[in-house]
């Protein structure tokens, strides 16, 4: 058998899973949990991109949908649960991706700004558990995984509503971890470094942004984001059956530089 036999997952934020194109953690996990024998619903606000990955998807004999949903609407978390556990019954894992950030000093940067990046993180996390939480429990438990950052442990020159909600991400997992264990449900954070991504294709490109954070990370390279994929569904398997409430740091080694 597969690792992901049966099960069903909501992954967010992964409309970014277009073979041929730069994909995000949450493209690349989709592909990876659909080819170990899993169902997948993507959800996004990038409609027409998700819509062609799923079409892919689809192509290739695999089990994927597509629903649009913007992670700060309630409303929008409403209906992607109730349409993932429509069409296959059942909700077995939650992937959260979606994140948004600041380029600016906090001096810089304006409320609406600020707001909205913890809004997309903080709230969409919050919505997502809380909404997810009783379709998993219905079908016998389930695990969460929300994709942090390594930025939530260091101070930087720009970013701080960014690290802030990334922050705020690994200290909601570890009280949802409590709160949900009744449940059956495990919670984690996986806390990748830089990576290249359509998030961060911009520095990728940057001859000497790319160098400077090269020459910052112990291993010596940029992470790919098969690496961060990898770690997700490991914790989303039965293989991490014990474990919940903790951090996966995917860096390449630079938070242990950096302490």
């Amino acid at each position: 058998m597969s690792r992901f036999d049966g099960k069903v997952a909501l992954i967010t934020g992964a409309a970014s899973a277009v073979e041929g194109e730069l994909m995000g953690f949450g493209g690349r996990a989709a592909w990876r949990l659909l080819r170990e024998g899993g169902r997948v619903v993507i959800a996004d606000i990038a409609d027409e991109r998700g819509e062609r990955a799923v079409a892919q998807m689809r192509d290739a004999g695999l089990n994927a949908s597509y629903i649009h949903l913007d992670v700060t609407r309630e409303k929008d978390w409403k209906a992607a649960v109730a349409e993932t556990v429509s069409l296959h019954g059942r909700l077995d894992i939650l992937i959260n991706v979606p994140g948004t950030s600041d380029r600016g000093s906090i001096i810089d940067t304006d409320i609406d700004t600020w707001q909205k990046v913890i809004d997309v993180s903080s709230r969409g996390m919050f919505l997502g558990a809380r909404t997810a939480a009783p379709a998993m429990e219905a079908g016998g438990g389930g695990a969460v995984v929300n994709v942090a950052s390594m930025a939530a442990r260091y101070g930087s020159q720009y970013g701080a509503a960014y690290s802030s909600s990334r922050a705020a991400i690994i200290a909601f997992g570890g009280s949802a971890a409590v709160q949900f264990a009744p449940m059956g449900i495990r919670v984690n954070s996986v806390l990748p470094g830089w990576t290249h991504t359509p998030f961060t294709d911009e520095l990728f490109n940057d001859t000497d942004a790319s160098t400077t954070r090269i020459n910052r990370t112990p291993l010596r390279r940029w992470g790919e984001p098969e690496e961060i994929a990898a770690g997700i569904l490991f914790l989303c398997s039965d293989d991490a059956s014990f474990i919940t409430g903790t951090e996966l740091v995917i860096d390449g080694g630079v938070t242990a530089a950096l302490s």
